[in-house]
């Protein structure tokens, strides 16, 4: 039984995080990367592109998940990925951020506004479109947006584990950071938790919207 919801010709599914420089996706990517390999036997691998090396400046990383039986031997640019995840807004006035989504694919963006208006910039027409406000959340928690949005991922990629991450964040800060184990794994849970989506076919002008924030 396959663990991967989708995948392309090549047996792939494949995620593209867009970002900036400074916001953590390089590492984000790896550590997702990695959940899936340690912790559930998939086979992944993962690589990042840079515009520049100046903090601001936009950053690609790549994820590319295959069963234990495909080996991934494509180390090329994801073109056409299942999942995009954009961790900030600015990046729309630089690049088409949800270029070559596949059809009936997910975006999750790092947005405090509503859905039609994000939705109406990005030009969705079909698809999930997936809201989390990870810089609040990073900010009232003072960690980083990278550790809500991995929270987000991980709700999105539901064959991955929550727990194989959350022992990962224990492990990462417990001997050297101690105190910000909690704050992180907060914010990983609360990026997990207040995700909201919403669903459009593509002549569908409102879609469907479900989320775990229940309101008041």
């Amino acid at each position: 039984m396959s663990l991967l919801p989708n995948k392309n010709e090549l047996g792939f599914f494949e995620i593209r995080l867009e970002s900036i420089g400074g916001l953590g996706a390089n590492l984000a990517g790896k550590m997702l990367a990695e959940a899936g390999v340690l912790g559930h036997g998939l086979n992944g691998s993962n690589f990042s592109s840079y515009g520049s090396e100046k903090k601001g400046s936009p950053v690609k990383s790549f994820i590319r998940f295959s069963e234990q039986d495909v080996e991934i031997r494509d180390h090329s640019p994801i073109e056409e990925p299942h999942i995009i995840a954009v961790f900030h807004e600015a990046l729309y006035k630089m690049v088409d951020v949800v270029k070559g989504l596949k059809p009936g694919g997910i975006v999750l963006v790092n947005s405090a506004r509503d859905m039609d208006s994000v939705r109406k910039d990005l030009n969705i027409t079909g698809g999930t479109l997936a809201i989390v406000d990870a810089l609040g959340i990073a900010v009232e928690e003072k960690t980083r947006v990278n550790t809500a949005m991995l929270g987000s991922l991980f709700r999105i990629c539901d064959f991955l584990d929550p727990d194989v991450m959350r022992t990962v964040i224990k492990e990462t800060f417990e001997k050297k950071y101690p105190h910000l184990v909690e704050p992180n794994l907060k914010t990983f849970n609360r990026g997990y938790e207040e995700v909201s989506f919403r669903t459009f076919q593509s002549d569908d002008v409102k879609g469907e919207e479900t989320s775990l924030i229940e309101s008041g």
